[in-house]
């Protein structure tokens, strides 16, 4: 047997390890240490690149930097929407928002100089003035033109170089590209980055929302007129769109596309029968029949298709017990598909038979709905997440003129809204300014 001296040293021996074994336990590893480390700093950092303050001393932990972020992204959807440390790191790592990032801290350093102010001049090859050492600068800075190690003087030389450099910059920026010095190139030109700066922070933010990677997001840009499907960031279908003209304009809308409709009956609403359709009745009699309008009963399901040489005066008497609807086919402005958005403004998204309008460089065109140039391709994407009986069944709609509706059992997010900046397919930033200048006919 152990003598009690022997027995007491044992039993010390065992606290002791047993000591040491729950404070290696509760001791973090010091690679755990390095890890939660660099995830606050990149936390921090984006904190930073979000927000217009120089300092986030007061922000020392995850727990505080997440809310903080979480609150300047989701802002009065914070209580339906927030992101975990996990989704945050995940998000760092994605391509977009890696580039949004860059030019956040690019435009950010560019905000530090006392930015020129550029004068409209009337610009030729070999035209020596000040205006073109300060155009030249600018684009430099921006990545317009390749950085420059040049005399003083030949700065101030209009040469092809700084003309290929004002294109570019045009073209990122919407404008006529013609190397002029027109007073809207002007206009961006002077533009102080830290105006640059809000709208990056506005377009990270936005990325920042879709921040779900096994779901496809689609975006309308009611400025530069174009839909957008993107998933984990990345572009999946990019296609023209007409939208609202300035007196109609579209909403911003964050709603979801909820039907497809085929071969849609149009039933136009008061503002455009009294806007435009009138006065076509005005100026051709049988303007009601050659275009496939009838009238259908307020209170039954009786169809009067007696529209030839209808007057103005009668189709106001009509339409106090009839609603007047244009039947599907080839001259029905809704074309072959409709799709339908849920919101208060009756606006939904539409084929169209007038193809033409989208080769305008401005398509602000509608009275509110917007226009798809490729519908079907469209239609295509949606349906390929319905089961396979729902998609034969939508194959065989299309070969037939009957009207069929298809609720989508995967309804997508849509976000219609004026994005100012965003980066285009090739990794360009596009820029647009002038948004109430959309709409001017360009022919």
């Amino acid at each position: 047997m152990l003598s009690r001296h022997k027995l007491l040293a044992c039993n010390l021996l065992i606290s002791l390890l047993m000591l040491f074994s729950a404070q290696v336990r509760a001791e973090p590893s010091f690679y755990q240490v390095e890890v939660n480390s660099e995830v606050t700093h990149q936390l921090r950092a984006l904190v930073l690149d979000l927000d217009a303050r120089n300092s986030v001393t007061e922000l020392i932990d995850k727990a505080g930097l997440i809310s903080h972020l979480n609150n300047q992204i989701f802002g009065e959807q914070l209580d339906n929407q927030s992101l975990s440390v996990d989704q945050y790191v995940n998000l760092i790592r994605r391509k977009d928002i890696e580039s949004l990032r860059k030019l956040i801290r690019h435009y950010k350093s560019l905000a530090r100089y006392q930015w020129p102010t550029v004068t409209p001049i009337e610009l030729r090859l070999g035209l020596r003035a000040k205006e073109i050492a300060k155009l030249r600068w600018i684009l430099a800075r921006l990545g317009d033109t390749p950085a420059y190690s040049m005399p003083p003087y030949r700065e101030s030389i209009f040469d092809p170089s700084v003309e290929a450099g004002l294109k570019r910059f045009q073209r990122r920026h919407g404008h006529v590209v013609d190397g002029k010095l027109q007073l809207e190139t002007v206009l961006s030109l002077n533009t102080e980055p830290s105006i640059r700066v809000n709208q990056l922070q506005n377009a990270l933010k936005e990325s920042l929302k879709r921040h779900d990677e096994t779901k496809d997001y689609v975006s309308v840009n009611l400025i530069d007129h174009t839909l957008r499907i993107t998933k984990n960031g990345v572009e999946q279908l990019v296609m023209p769109v007409i939208v609202g003209k300035p007196t109609s304009k579209t909403p911003e809308l964050n709603t979801t596309i909820s039907v497809i409709t085929v071969n849609p009956a149009w039933r136009p609403p008061a503002s455009i029968i009294y806007s435009d359709i009138l006065r076509s009745v005005e100026k051709q009699p049988n303007y009601l029949r050659n275009n496939d309008f009838v009238f259908k009963s307020y209170t039954s399901d009786f169809v009067d298709n007696n529209v030839a040489q209808m007057d103005t005066s009668s189709l106001k008497h009509k339409l106090k017990t009839s609603a007047l609807v244009q039947l599907p086919g080839s001259k029905n402005a809704l074309g072959k598909l409709r799709f339908t958005i849920p919101n208060s403004d009756a606006i939904f998204l539409h084929d169209t038979p007038r193809k033409h309008l989208f080769n305008r460089a401005n398509r602000a065109l509608s009275h509110g709905c917007i226009r798809l140039s490729q519908p079907e391709l469209f239609a295509k994407y949606l349906m390929n997440k319905e089961p396979y009986q729902t998609r034969q069944i939508f194959k065989n709609a299309l070969k037939s003129n009957q009207t069929r509706h298809f609720r989508l059992t995967s309804q997508l997010n849509i976000n219609i809204a004026y994005q100012k900046a965003w980066i285009d397919k090739d990794g360009h930033l596009q820029i647009r300014d002038n948004v109430s200048g959309l709409g001017r006919e360009d022919g």
